[in-house]
């Protein structure tokens, strides 16, 4: 049997299509997982950590606190909220009042306090519990001498790196394909890609119950570059080894918006044109096709690729809104390039450049939180945190996350401001795109087919509809909608 896999920049995925529908391989029971693996240098099996219930009773606990600290901290936002209020009838009183724009300016600089969900709120403290479990358990693996070599993949794998004490952590691998790496380097990448489309490998023999040794893989029109054409040709070249390395026999590769195409063709009753918009974490992919025919696969018209996605988006909030909390726009001596490494988790250069750096003269508690953020795993935690703004962001106006791993009672906070500053590289990237696709294209009106992570964000389906007014958009599945038509490709390619 032959699977589909899109091996994402944040998530990754793999499905089959057999006796007439498509079939998602589960990973810990979801269609797909984050495109991070951990390498510890002692492991335990957590499968065999169960919640009990003075767990249970932890939990609740920890739930009543947060929401009892969430109770006094929108007191004290209330009450700064009347101080203001107080002011200004007294600067009326004194005949110098206050516009609306000051009152409103004043506000703004005071954060309103966010109660995270009970499930959010639950899942922290599942996660603290299972932290403290493993790492009495990596404590009995020392005292017996264990060491067994193993791989953690997905959310788990950022969770267990705080608890190990040595081992490697790499998150968004396929964002560092296109780029100059040295012998060393292209080998260390090559070993990860292989590790993790072997766990796919694994997983999907489970459970469709044979061993699977063919795949077609996704792929950006344009892969993230260094070198430019030739990062896609070395990109190609290293998931090709690694994929044979990781026992698969044949493989090929698929453009991701064609793909979707493929998907979106078995779903369409009559012909038409469509035009698949897939924005996820690394990339932006576009492709015009002729859909709904009687023909097995879409006709592709044509293609268009911008090396940017929704990573682009949290590093600019990140920059916006938590860095000035490590010093940034403060401390002077702390230039621009500190924080881009900090914050660019996916580089590897940049991400050793960081850990490099001394901060012996910045002052406190700059130079602690800094020194905080050089610990290993700490940059892609925050990173992750960051990820969670911004979706919160795309329905809120403000939000915040703790940051206690960092300093304690240290919280970032963030506003739909913010989100759009940090955005604004990405979208002039994503409107000029839009803008050359929408001239190339004059002749049709497609309907538009939008898929992928960033898919979701209003501010991009909003762009979308700006560049196509007269088009009517479909409804589709933001994270799937590339793995669908994947594995219906390689059940058509099969041999």
């Amino acid at each position: 049997m032959k699977i589909g896999i899109d091996f994402g920049t944040s998530y990754s995925s793999a499905a089959a299509f057999r006796n007439g529908r498509i079939e998602h391989v589960m990973f810990d029971g979801q269609p797909q997982f984050r495109t991070s693996v951990f390498f510890p240098d002692r492991a335990v099996d957590i499968s065999g950590f169960e919640l009990t219930s003075l767990h249970e009773q932890e939990i609740s606990e920890g739930i009543r606190s947060a929401k009892a600290s969430y109770a006094q901290r929108l007191a004290d936002y209330n009450k700064d909220i009347a101080a203001i209020e107080m002011r200004a009838r007294a600067a009326a009183r004194n005949k110098t009042p206050m516009s609306e724009e000051e009152k409103a300016e004043r506000r703004d600089m005071i954060a309103k306090p966010f109660l995270s969900r009970d499930q959010d709120l639950r899942e922290s403290a599942v996660n603290a519990i299972k932290r403290r479990w493993l790492s009495d358990e990596i404590a009995k693996a020392k005292e017996a001498d264990i060491h067994l070599d193993t791989a953690i993949f997905g959310e788990e794998a950022i969770d267990a790196l705080f608890i190990y004490e040595s081992g490697r952590l790499v998150q968004s691998p396929k964002s560092m394909l296109g780029f100059r790496l040295e012998r060393v380097q292209r080998g260390y990448i090559t070993g990860i890609v292989t590790r993790i489309l072997k766990h796919i490998r694994e997983q999907a023999s489970l459970q469709l119950g044979q061993e699977i040794t063919q795949a077609t893989l996704g792929r950006p029109v344009k892969f993230r570059s260094s070198i430019g054409p030739d990062g896609g040709l070395q990109a190609i070249a290293i998931l090709t080894e690694a994929a044979l390395a990781a026992g698969f026999e044949k493989v090929d590769f698929l453009h991701e918006p064609s793909a979707a195409a493929v998907g979106y063709h078995t779903s369409s009753a009559t012909a038409h044109h469509a035009l698949i918009v897939d924005i996820g974490g690394g990339t932006t992919d576009i492709a015009l096709a002729k859909v709904g025919t009687k023909d097995t696969q879409p006709h592709i018209l044509n293609t268009w690729g911008e090396p940017k996605g929704g990573t682009d988006v949290d590093l600019g909030l990140s920059l916006r809104s938590v860095m000035p909390l490590f010093g940034k726009g403060v401390c002077p001596e702390l230039l621009a390039p500190v924080f881009m490494d900090a914050a660019s988790v996916s580089d590897l250069n940049r991400q050793k450049s960081f850990r490099g750096r001394r901060f012996l003269h910045t002052p406190l508690p700059y130079a602690s939180r800094l020194a905080e953020l050089q610990k290993p795993g700490i940059p892609v935690r925050l990173n992750r945190d960051v990820e969670k703004l911004k979706i919160e962001l795309s329905k809120t106006a403000r939000s915040e996350c703790s940051l206690s791993y960092i300093e304690p009672s240290l919280v970032a906070q963030a506003t739909d401001t913010h989100l759009a500053l940090g955005a604004e590289s990405f979208m002039r990237s994503f409107e000029q795109l839009l803008a050359q696709v929408s001239k190339e294209t004059q002749e049709y009106t497609p309907v538009l087919f939008l898929t992928g992570g960033m898919s979701r964000a209003p501010y991009v389906i909003e762009a979308v509809k700006q560049a196509f007014p007269r088009c009517d958009i479909a409804p589709s599945e933001a994270s799937l909608g590339v793995v669908d038509g994947l594995s219906v490709y390689a059940s058509l390619t099969q041999r």
